[in-house]
């Protein structure tokens, strides 16, 4: 391994060539030309009285960048105190919004305490100079990383460290709203002891994509928007807000190089690549992790994964379950109890009480004049030693009141079937009766609308029967199982429709049937069914329950089918799928770890081959069992070769030949 070159990381000021657009360490001879320049007058010189500045390193955008050494720590060490020190250009001094944006980015990258991302340890002015001090390191850039490793890259067990560290940061990243946004090798740093470590955060995006502050080099910036067109996703360079998608790309692109020494879209810019590209599979990389790779190279960012955890989890073989931990409170409440007292004078005014009885008599002549209307409602008002004055108003208003009742019940809306809305009419006549219990007029429109109202639940009921009875569970129109069911439920909440024993039979065959048959749709126009109708029949509720786990599945891949009949560009949808067909994917992989000689092999070989032929080319649990179908193929062809069968053999290897070069062509 070539010696490690001594680099400094820092977080904005990166030199940038223009020609390819990577990030370009000040060399000796870089110095000698900023000397030229006259851009070190600072160095010998102290900033705050306590950073020594000893070497200018390079210039960015916004300033420049020194190596310095911090005084305050005075150890005896010949790094311990050395740090960064970021300078901003002069001419931007005096701009209170190029200040504003250097402290913001400090406080941004401050925020990210993670070991794989450059720390910054703070921003400060001295003697007019604006500056931020960050950490050393002491390293090389993946991209020196990958051009010692040309032409063939690293192998996947060389790469999986580094990548393992660049997932972790980005992900810790993500999670607290921060994307990069500016992702390449040059921005990435390994140092002596293998560990990892990105800059360059200063730039993350939240809300932004341009450093409206940079200064105006054309030579030395990635692009006018702050990202670097080689390693920026599509949307990016569209000008659409940044998200964690674009870093998920860039890793992609990163990872490929790493295992390549090569960029998959060969440096050109991501939107300005035909979108039926396909970047083929490195040679050093297993086809389970290409696959989560390949997802992230994806030129449409819906195809990328949600998370970098996904590639993480496969790199590493290793699914990591999460536990999730409830914790349980309980409120202790109490109650207090008030105990009113009242007392009255024992000696009264033979005047006032004169006075209140004639305030009673005046009171009695209020409530016998009350009208009818409201008349129910406003009893309560009467204190309950006149219960035989409110018996009394009710008998004289009986009629009028019973008749309110009477037009409340008329007035109700037409339900959504076009029907009296039963339940509310029923409430009322219950209210009339609680008044007037004996009332003729009242119990008779009650049982008139009980009567009406079973009439109809009567012949919704044979009609669902029916459809039951012939199986008719995909029946269109308004004579359909859901909507009668629905109207059911609309004339009577409360009502429950019992199937009889040959809908149950009649329905499990049909649910055994297309399972059988892999129908996915026919299973969720069942399972629309059994949530309706079934659900209390303890008979079908294993079945049922296995319908409802792959519910979303069958969604999906009805959505899809549906689309692709209309003569739609979709996208497969291959987590669904997994989870529909997990039972066939299950006895593929158990019918072919059975398989003991070469005959076996290619009965399995032509049945799955047929079976197969449902699911796309792509489709990855496909692809994975070719792959060892090829792989069982080639040992089979190998024990036959100590056998001397080497024409079959030669016809075992042919045909390994022949899966493996249908994959390079599907991957």
């Amino acid at each position: 391994m070539a010696p490690v070159k001594r680099i400094l990381i820092f977080i904005q000021g990166i030199i940038m060539t223009a020609e390819n657009d990577k990030t370009r360490i000040a060399s000796i001879k870089n110095k000698n030309a900023v000397l030229k320049e006259s851009k070190l007058h600072l160095i010998g010189k102290y900033l705050a009285k306590r950073y020594l500045i000893e070497e200018l390193i390079g210039e960015g955008g916004m300033g420049y960048i020194y190596r310095a050494r911090d005084t305050y720590l005075n150890t005896n060490s010949n790094q311990d105190d050395i740090v960064a020190i970021k300078v901003l250009h002069p001419e931007l001094a005096d701009s209170e919004d190029a200040l504003l944006l250097l402290k913001d980015e400090t406080i941004k990258t401050r925020s990210l305490s993670h070991p794989n991302i450059v720390k910054v340890f703070s921003a400060s002015s001295s003697d007019n100079y604006h500056f931020v001090v960050m950490e050393w390191i002491e390293g090389e850039t993946l991209e020196q990383l990958i051009k010692r490793n040309k032409p063939s890259g690293l192998s996947q067990k060389r790469a999986k460290p580094i990548l393992n560290q660049l997932i972790d940061a980005l992900t810790y990243a993500h999670t607290k709203g921060i994307v990069h946004s500016d992702l390449k090798p040059s921005n990435i740093i390994l140092d002596s002891q293998g560990n990892l470590k990105i800059l360059d955060f200063g730039i993350a995006k939240t809300n932004l994509h341009e450093d409206k502050y940079a200064a105006p080099d054309n030579n030395e910036l990635p692009n006018s928007n702050g990202y670097t067109p080689t390693y920026a996703s599509p949307e990016q360079l569209n000008g659409d807000k940044s998200s964690a998608k674009d870093d998920i790309f860039a890793f992609g692109c990163i990872a490929f190089e790493l295992l390549t020494s090569k960029h998959p879209y060969n440096r050109v810019a991501a939107n300005q690549v035909a979108k039926e590209t396909s970047v083929k599979k490195p040679s050093n990389c297993s086809l389970s992790v290409w696959l989560k790779l390949k997802k992230c190279l994806s030129l449409d960012a819906a195809m990328r994964p949600k998370s970098l955890l996904e590639v993480r989890s496969e790199l590493n073989n290793n699914r990591t379950s999460l536990v999730i931990h409830a914790a349980c409170y309980t409120l202790l409440l109490g109650a207090a109890g008030y105990q009113f007292l009242s007392q009255s004078d024992k000696q009264q005014l033979i005047e006032a009480n004169y006075q209140n009885s004639l305030a009673k008599v005046e009171q009695l002549e209020t409530w016998m004049n009350w009208p009818s209307d409201g008349l129910p409602q406003r009893l309560n008002e009467i204190p309950p030693q006149y219960q035989v004055l409110k018996e009394g108003l009710l008998a004289v208003h009986q009629s009028k009141v019973v008749e309110k009742f009477t037009k409340q019940v008329d007035d109700l809306p037409r339900t959504a079937i076009n029907t009296r809305a039963y339940e509310d009419a029923i409430d009322i006549y219950d209210e009339a009766k609680k008044i007037y219990p004996d009332s003729e007029t009242v119990n008779n429109k009650l049982e008139s609308l009980l009567t009406e109202r079973q009439s109809i639940l009567s012949d919704l009921s044979y009609r669902l029967d029916v459809l039951l009875s012939q199986s008719r569970y995909d029946e269109s129109g308004d004579n359909n199982i859901h909507s009668l069911v629905s109207q059911l439920k609309i004339i009577d909440a409360s009502y429950s429709y019992v199937p009889n024993q040959e809908h149950i039979n009649n329905f499990k065959l049909a649910v055994l049937t297309s399972i059988e048959n892999e129908d996915f749709v026919t299973q969720k126009t069942l399972l629309d069914v059994g949530e309706l109708v079934f659900s209390n029949t303890s008979e079908l509720e294993p079945l049922v329950t296995a319908l409802r786990k792959k519910e979303s599945a069958m969604v999906a891949l009805a959505e899809y089918k549906r689309k692709t009949s209309e003569g739609k560009t979709v996208s497969y949808p291959g987590d669904d799928a997994k989870i529909f067909y997990q039972e066939k994917l299950e006895r593929f992989n158990t019918q072919l770890a059975s398989v003991s000689d070469y005959k076996q092999l290619m009965e399995f070989d032509e049945s799955f081959s047929k079976e197969a032929e449902i699911f796309p080319e792509s489709f990855e649990p496909i692809l994975l069992i070719k792959d060892q179908i090829a792989t069982t193929y080639i040992s089979m062809a190998s024990s036959l070769m100590k056998q001397k069968m080497y024409r079959t053999a030669e016809r075992l290897v042919e045909r390994s030949e022949e899966i493996r070069k249908s994959l390079e062509n599907t991957i």
